[in-house]
């Protein structure tokens, strides 16, 4: 997966994998960090956030609806 922030844009879907082996998923937003990282919107047990967590774990998947 991409170390890149430009190759992820609004609306995306990615995937990790947290500690102790837990497969985790959010959701690219439209808002970046101060760094120009795209923002995730993701449930990590808090209840619903948005934050600069787009690499704070292993990538194990990025997928974007494409229509035909």
């Amino acid at each position: 997966m991409s170390r890149d922030a430009g190759a992820y844009e609004a609306g995306d879907l990615v995937t990790w994998m947290l500690p102790g082996n837990l497969p985790h998923i959010g959701i690219v937003s439209g808002e970046k960090s101060a760094a120009g990282t795209p923002l995730i919107v993701h449930n990590i047990g808090r209840g619903p956030e948005i934050e600069d967590a787009l690499f704070t774990y292993p990538i194990t998947g990025h997928y974007r609806y494409r229509p035909r």
